[in-house]
């Protein structure tokens, strides 16, 4: 059961939901770039999966260069997690499309980003599939470590850790404490370089894990200022405007 919960939580674009579609087209653009960064964010904040699956089916990895290939995995990474949570059938040749680019990545990609994708590629693998439980709960949990380990400055390997402190059972050493720290470990990492990572989708996804969690301690308080602090970045961030509500609403009562 807990490695079934780590699935939809673990890594997962905070607050959107993907369009349960065909699955991806491997005929390509000749590698050139469909949309912006700035756009595929902006797609994002307004839940508009829709975009990032047109930008993934129109890359044809093979003629990309190594920094377009690198790209086009971070979005995959995202938009499977997204994908998965409309539908299994329809997320799994995303999954297995990304699992490919990485294995075509390894030793080109680096190390703390190798061990990022792979966990999240194990947790993905564990939705669909529901078979080599142990197997792949194990690769989720050290992969997250590695991450860390590899790089302890690099903010997206803490909040990967955090989420599966956050949602592991305190027998398996879960704990929704410890997870608040490393939440606000990563969180201060991203702002170090606040400009680099304004259009970065694992920050936003960051301020929500750590809104939540605040929720979850019962600091009703901390997970509104921090959710308002997420829309006075980006006020267009449909998610934040709901969960705030909602958030309000708790508070109230």
């Amino acid at each position: 059961m807990l490695l079934r919960r780590l699935v939809i939580l673990l890594l997962l674009l905070v607050g959107v939901r993907a369009a349960a579609q065909q699955g991806p087209q491997r005929a390509g653009s000749n590698g050139e770039t469909q949309y912006s960064d700035e756009q595929l964010f902006r797609a994002y904040l307004a839940s508009d999966m829709q975009t990032w699956k047109e930008y993934i089916d129109h890359a044809c990895f093979d003629s990309l260069t190594t920094e377009e290939q690198q790209r086009l995995v971070y979005y995959e990474y995202g938009y499977a997690a997204a994908l998965l949570d409309v539908s299994k059938k329809a997320a799994k040749p995303y999954i297995r499309q990304f699992g490919e680019h990485l294995q075509a990545m390894a030793g080109v990609l680096p190390e703390v980003l190798e061990h990022v994708y792979t966990a999240a590629w194990h947790t993905y693998e564990l939705a669909v599939t529901s078979r080599k439980i142990v197997m792949h709960g194990r690769q989720i949990f050290e992969h997250a470590e590695q991450a860390v380990a590899t790089d302890s400055d690099y903010p997206l390997a803490w909040s990967l850790l955090a989420n599966v402190h956050f949602y592991a059972p305190r027998a398996m050493g879960g704990s929704k404490r410890l997870a608040m720290r490393e939440y606000e470990r990563a969180d201060s990492l991203y702002a170090v370089d606040s400009t680099a990572h304004e259009q970065d989708w694992t920050w936003v996804a960051q301020m929500v894990n750590l809104a939540q969690c605040y929720d979850k301690l019962g600091m009703k308080d901390n997970a509104l200022r921090q959710a308002e602090a997420i829309l006075q970045r980006w006020p267009d961030f449909e998610y934040i405007k709901q969960y705030i509500e909602k958030l309000k609403l708790k508070i109230k009562n």
